[in-house]
């Protein structure tokens, strides 16, 4: 090759690399302080973990329990107050499990543990802890006030609320917190001579919204008892005890055996509620919860 040759080539080369360098302009720079791909990602990854795993999620779960457990009850669903406030949630290995960008929808997995606060030991067979292996799902609120969270697996924790105290003819005691000392009694003036004012005894008070419920009544609350065989157990204190016995029953055995079984309990409950509405008689309402508590337990055993 000759020297002129080398030469043009060399001049060639040397050009096309100034012009590729002068191209740069044309890339895609990033802004100043804006975000790489990278870290994007990482972002990502940590909202979708903390939508699984974070005490707001937690706060979340456990109300959605106890809102069950409460709708289950029927009445005295106030018991279950200072439960609520004093339970603590623990997620074991909560995992995302998937995650529907076009819907927005999370999905995650764990094992739901709910610490019982002290004092409810005797009303949960000695446990301070009752736990579900759950999946749950969470997504945007449409009217953009946060995360709506659903839970499924969660029936081992809500039947277990939702049975604590029935069977029992008081509440149980929960520990409270220690009243401040009260404030001395204000001392009015009384003129000198003259005997003082009466003063009027302070009358009871109670919220409309919360009519005193007996503890002796049933499972179900008597200001809506409508059929003739709720009429029946709502006037009768064995009746409301069967009533209380077989509730009990009821729920612990939800509680605790598989999903199967747990259908089962489901259909048979109308089926209860069917013949007890039948009866004509006390005695015919209490054979009929007598039969009912005989079949969950069958069904509870697998029989």
């Amino acid at each position: 090759m000759s020297r002129f040759v080398r030469s043009a080539l060399s001049i060639a080369l040397a050009s096309s690399l100034v012009l590729l360098g002068a191209c740069d302009w044309m890339r895609p720079k990033k802004a100043p302080g804006e975000k790489s791909e990278k870290q994007l990602a990482a972002e990502e990854q940590e909202a979708l973990r903390k939508t699984c795993a974070s005490e707001a999620t937690y706060d979340r779960l456990k109300a959605l329990v106890f809102d069950q457990a409460a709708r289950i009850r029927n009445r005295d669903a106030r018991l279950l107050d200072p439960i609520a406030a004093g339970s603590v949630v623990r997620m074991e290995d909560p995992v995302v499990k998937s995650r529907d960008e076009t819907l927005g929808v999370t999905v995650c997995t764990g094992r739901f543990i709910l610490e019982l606060p002290p004092g409810t030991e005797n009303a949960f067979d000695g446990m301070r802890r009752v736990s579900a292996d759950v999946e749950y799902s969470a997504q945007a609120a449409a009217d953009g006030s946060g995360l709506v969270y659903q839970m499924d697996g969660a029936e081992p924790v809500v039947y277990r609320l939702a049975i604590f105290d029935l069977a029992r003819p008081s509440p149980v005691e929960l520990p409270q917190p220690s009243a401040p000392p009260a404030a001395p009694p204000e001392v009015a003036s009384v003129p000198a001579k003259g005997p003082a004012p009466a003063v009027p005894p302070a009358p009871e008070t109670r919220r409309p919204e919360e009519p005193a419920q007996p503890a002796s009544g049933p499972s179900f609350n008597c200001r809506y008892g409508r059929s003739n065989s709720e009429r029946m157990v709502c006037g009768s204190p064995a009746l409301a005890a069967k009533d209380r016995q077989m509730a009990s029953i009821y729920y612990a055995a939800m509680a605790r055996v598989d999903p199967a079984a747990r259908a089962h309990l489901r259909r048979s409950r109308d089926w209860f509620l069917q013949r007890r509405e039948r009866c004509g008689s006390e005695e015919c309402v209490a054979a009929a919860y007598n039969a009912r508590i005989a079949e969950i337990r069958s069904i509870a055993e697998g029989r």
